[in-house]
């Protein structure tokens, strides 16, 4: 859930208001929206996902490599002024 929370606050709010905004035409919501789809649908090809029986096989390491990632692009895009 933090690598969740982290990601959707860089994106600029949750997944119900990015699609809302998508729906109004904010085309950057929308490539956040196909963003997700192609997400879920990676994690699920690649043993990624969890489910009520536990954690996925590469869960703990692709949540980290997730998180990693997230830092960086925070650290990154912030402004230098």
């Amino acid at each position: 859930m933090v690598l969740s929370g982290l990601a959707f606050t860089l994106a600029g709010g949750c997944p119900g208001r990015q699609l809302i905004m998508a729906g109004e035409g904010d085309s950057d919501a929308g490539i956040f929206v196909i963003g997700m789809l192609a997400g879920a649908a990676i994690a699920h090809n690649f043993s990624a996902a969890s489910s009520g029986a536990g954690i996925g096989p590469m869960g703990m390491h692709v949540t980290i490599i997730g998180l990693i990632f997230c830092v960086l692009v925070g650290i990154l895009s912030r402004d230098r002024g």
